[in-house]
C-alpha cells in the first residue's frame, strides 16, 4: 500500500523550459518561438507566415541561446533577401545586422526609427 501512495505523493521536479534557437514577432512582448529539430524549414515558414497575417513594420528576431545565433542570423539573412523588411535582433551587433541587409549602419538605424519609410530604396 505504501508504494502506491509513495508514487502519488512524489512531486515531479519541474522541467527546465526547452530552449528555443529563435523566437519571432511583430513586437518583443509578443515572441514565438519556432522549433524545426528536423530541418524541415519551419524558420522560414514561420517568417512568411507572420509577414502575411500580421504584416508587422519590424521583425523582432531573438534566440533563448545567446551563445549560438546562427539561426537567427539566417532569418536576417531570409528576411533581407526578401528585400523592403526591417528585423531587429538585439543579441547581434548593429553593424553585423546593417551588413547582413546591405545598408550602412545609420540607414539601418533610420529604417528601424521609421520601418514605414522608404525602406525599399535601401535594399
Amino acid at each position: 500500500m505504501m508504494g502506491i501512495f509513495g508514487c502519488f505523493g512524489r512531486k515531479q521536479a519541474p522541467q527546465a523550459p526547452s530552449v528555443c534557437n529563435l523566437r519571432i514577432g511583430a513586437s518583443l512582448d509578443r515572441l514565438v518561438a519556432v522549433d524545426d529539430p528536423n530541418g524541415r524549414g519551419e524558420y522560414q515558414l514561420a517568417i512568411d507566415r507572420l509577414l502575411r497575417e500580421e504584416e508587422p513594420a519590424v521583425v523582432y528576431l531573438r534566440s533563448d541561446n545567446p551563445d549560438d545565433l546562427s539561426v537567427v542570423r539566417r532569418a536576417l539573412e531570409y528576411l533581407s533577401s526578401l528585400g523592403g523588411e526591417v528585423a531587429v535582433a538585439e543579441q547581434i551587433p548593429e553593424t553585423e545586422v546593417a551588413a547582413i541587409f546591405g545598408v550602412t549602419v545609420e540607414q539601418y538605424r533610420l529604417a528601424v526609427a521609421n520601418p514605414d519609410g522608404d525602406v525599399g530604396a535601401f535594399a
